[in-house]
C-alpha cells in the first residue's frame, strides 16, 4: 500500500503544481466570460466570428472558445467552453469540430516562436495550423452533416449544469465544482500517461506511426525528435529539433516538414483526452486529424523538394 501510495504522490504534486498555474489563467477568464454573458457583450463580440464559424458549421460563440485557445493556451479554451455552453449549447458533431480544429491551433504565441527558433517561417507555419484547423474543420462539419452523424446535443457529464440565465451565486457555486472537477481530469490524465508509459504503450505508438513519417518524406535522422513531439508536445519536440538544428544534425528540409507535421498533430495522448473529457469524438480528434497531417504533410513533401534551395530559404525557412 506504501508503495502505491508513494507512486500517487508524484502525479499528484505534478497535478498541483500544473492546476495551481493554470488557475491563474481560468479564474479571470471564467470571471470575464460570465461578465460579458450578463451584460449581453458576447452578441457584439460573436458578429466578429459569425462568417468564420459559418465556414465550419459552428455557432459565433465558438470562435471565442477557438480564439482565446490560441492565444492562451487548451485549458482556457476549455474553461471557456464551459462558461458559454449554457448560452450556445452545441451537438456533439459541433464540439468534436471545434475541438479538432483547437487541437491543431491552440497556445500559439508560444508554440509558434519554439517553431521560428528552429527555422521555419513563423507566418508559414502559423498560416498552416490556423487555415489546417479551418480546413479540416469544413471537411467534418460536411462529413457529420451529410451522414446525420453525432447529432444529439453534447453534455459534459462531469461538470454541473448552469443554466443561461442563472444568478450570479448559482454561477459561482457551479464555477467551484466544475474547478474541482478539472483538477481532477488533470490528475486523472498525468496518472494515465504515467501508467501508458510504465506499460511502454506511448513507445508502442510511437514505432507504429514512425512508417508514416518516412512516407511523408521525413528522413530516418528526423523520426526520433519527431515521435517526441507527436507523441509529448510541440514544446518537447521543437526544443529537440533546436537543438539538433544547432548542431546541424537535421537538413533544413527535414526541420520545416517535422515541425509542420508536429504543428498539425502534436501531444497526441495528452491533448486528444482532455478534448476526449468534454464530449468531443475520436473520429474528428484523432483519427481525422492523424489522417489530415499525413495527408497535407505528402503534399508540402513534394513541394519543398520541388522547390529551388533559394526559393525555400526566402520564404519558408530562415538560416538564422
Amino acid at each position: 500500500m506504501k508503495t502505491l501510495l508513494d507512486w500517487v504522490k508524484k502525479p499528484f504534486c505534478d497535478s498541483l503544481t500544473l492546476y495551481w498555474e493554470l488557475l491563474k489563467v481560468m479564474v479571470p477568464i471564467m470571471v470575464l466570460v460570465r461578465i460579458a454573458v450578463e451584460f449581453g457583450l458576447i452578441e457584439y463580440v460573436s458578429i466578429v466570428f459569425t462568417p468564420f464559424m459559418d465556414l465550419v458549421g459552428l455557432p459565433p460563440e465558438a470562435g471565442i472558445v477557438w480564439t482565446t485557445a490560441m492565444l492562451v493556451n487548451i485549458y482556457a479554451g476549455m474553461v471557456t467552453l464551459v462558461a458559454l455552453l449554457p448560452e450556445a449549447p452545441m451537438s456533439v458533431a459541433q464540439i468534436t469540430v471545434l475541438g479538432t480544429m483547437i487541437l491543431i491551433a491552440h497556445s500559439l504565441p508560444i508554440e509558434q516562436r519554439i517553431v521560428q527558433k528552429s527555422g521555419p517561417s513563423l507566418i508559414a507555419t502559423t498560416a498552416l495550423r490556423i487555415v489546417g484547423a479551418m480546413t479540416l474543420g469544413a471537411i467534418l462539419n460536411a462529413v457529420y452533416t451529410s451522414f446525420d452523424m453525432l447529432q444529439e446535443n453534447g453534455v459534459i457529464s462531469w461538470l454541473p449544469s448552469t443554466q443561461a440565465d442563472a444568478s450570479w451565486q448559482q454561477w459561482v457555486m457551479d464555477s467551484v465544482i466544475s474547478l474541482f472537477s478539472i483538477f481532477w481530469i488533470i490528475f486523472a490524465l498525468v496518472l494515465l500517461l504515467k501508467i501508458l508509459d510504465l506499460l511502454k504503450i506511448t513507445d508502442l505508438i510511437s514505432k507504429a506511426l514512425s512508417p508514416l513519417l518516412g512516407l511523408m518524406g521525413i528522413s530516418a535522422n528526423a523520426i526520433p525528435v519527431t515521435m517526441i513531439g507527436v507523441m509529448l508536445g510541440l514544446g518537447y519536440g521543437g526544443a529537440l529539433i533546436l537543438r539538433e538544428a544547432k548542431e546541424g544534425k537535421m537538413s533544413s528540409q527535414d526541420i520545416f516538414l517535422s515541425l509542420s507535421f508536429m504543428c498539425l498533430f502534436h501531444s497526441a495522448l495528452e491533448d486528444t483526452l482532455l478534448i476526449l473529457a468534454l464530449g468531443a469524438d475520436l473520429s474528428g480528434i484523432l483519427f481525422a486529424r492523424l489522417l489530415f497531417a499525413f495527408l497535407v504533410l505528402l503534399v508540402l513533401s513534394k513541394l519543398i523538394k520541388s522547390l529551388p534551395q533559394p526559393v525555400f530559404e526566402r520564404f519558408l525557412f530562415s538560416k538564422s
